[in-house]
């Protein structure tokens, strides 16, 4: 889930996801990440094989599919989801006080899910009926709301945690930083033009604003650069320019020209400063300050704990949830071209986050664990 908040001191984009982690930890991993998951490029056949395969390199992935292939992996609609910012992003006070924090959407009218066989006959029935439920839900009046929600940390309690709370296949534990309600988001109105508003929206998370800071979050670190890029490439050097992009508040800078420019300019001052035009930087605001020693280098981070969490995760479930999970894992681990070595790493994996998991995918599936 996305959200572009139009501020009286800029834009801030909170680019998120319905799941609170992601599979990877590294940004660096991101190209390929998306390959796996994309269609086999030979041919064009999304195939769990393939999935399967680069994921079982990636032991932090397990958090992530405990959402994806538990009970709440397909949302019902748009309304009855939730959505996370995943990332970690800081807050700053006026006087340069520094906090962690995540971000929360939680829907007022709840959450709700479609079972495997239910997504079959919507989807066969639909396959934009979550569009159309949201659309209709607008139209007559009964606008979706979501509560936002944050956690707050304190830096100084980093290393209190068995986890890194910079890493993003990590979530942070509410009964010891609570979710706290900041603030809402009703939807009353549908877009007039699709393409306008829709296909040429172009998000970014390092578009923040005074009083909202990076984190050293290594995939947050990556992404703020790496969409920039992206958008650059898709809509064109001035996709800022762009109404659905553009900041709504008073704001002036130096770029212009390039392909696609449509801002008509006359004056003749185009660089800063200059004592012939009058214009001012905007107030500055605080941002974190930290210093580093040491050598810089590429390695993994110290407190990986990639079983934890997702074995406590699926011990907090009913045995039919359970039961449902073991379905879901006992069907893409029987994917024919999936190797006896890679179905004994996944058997591993689980069995490290859960014993009885494992041994249920073990016994299913005729398969010892290989690690």
């Amino acid at each position: 889930m996305l959200r572009r908040f139009f501020l009286e001191c800029g834009n801030f984009d909170l680019v998120g996801n319905n799941t609170p982690v992601f599979f990877i930890r590294d940004g660096i991993q991101f190209p390929d990440v998306v390959h796996a998951l994309k269609p086999n490029p030979k041919t064009n056949i999304q195939e769990y094989w393939r999935i399967l395969d680069y994921m079982s390199h990636l032991p932090e992935s397990l958090l992530t599919w405990c959402w994806m292939f538990d009970d709440v992996g397909i949302p019902q609609d748009y309304r009855h989801m939730e959505g996370f910012g995943v990332h970690t992003y800081t807050l700053v006070s006026k006087s340069g006080k520094v906090l962690f924090v995540k971000f929360h959407w939680k829907p007022t009218c709840g959450i709700k899910n479609l079972t495997d066989e239910e997504a079959k006959v919507v989807g066969g029935a639909n396959h934009s009926h979550a569009t159309k439920d949201l659309h209709d839900a607008i139209a007559s009046g009964n606008y979706p709301e979501w509560k936002l929600f944050i956690q707050t940390m304190d830096p100084a309690d980093e290393d209190k945690f068995d986890f890194d709370p910079l890493d993003v296949t990590k979530i942070w534990p509410e009964d010891i930083l609570p979710l706290q309600p900041v603030g809402r988001l009703v939807l009353n109105r549908t877009i007039d033009n699709f393409f306008n508003e829709t296909e040429q929206l172009a998000f970014n998370p390092g578009l923040v604003v005074p009083g909202i800071y990076y984190s050293d979050d290594k995939l947050l670190q990556c992404r703020i650069f790496a969409y920039g890029d992206t958008q650059r490439h898709r809509l064109g050097p001035n996709y800022l320019q762009l109404p659905v992009n553009a900041p709504k508040c008073a704001h002036h800078n130096n770029h212009h020209e390039g392909f696609m420019n449509f801002m008509h300019r006359d004056e003749e001052i185009n660089y800063y400063p200059s004592k012939f035009d009058p214009v001012r930087c905007a107030e500055k605001a605080p941002i974190p300050n930290k210093s580093y020693t040491g050598i810089r280098t590429k390695c993994i981070i110290k407190k990986e704990n990639n079983f934890k969490q997702p074995g406590d995760r699926y011990r907090s479930w009913a045995p039919d949830r359970q039961d449902r999970f073991v379905k879901r894992w006992v069907e893409i681990l029987s994917e024919p071209r999936l190797t006896h070595e890679i179905r004994g790493i996944w058997i591993s994996y689980w069995s490290q986050a859960d014993r009885s998991l494992g041994q249920k995918l073990a016994s299913r599936l005729n398969v010892r664990p290989s690690i």
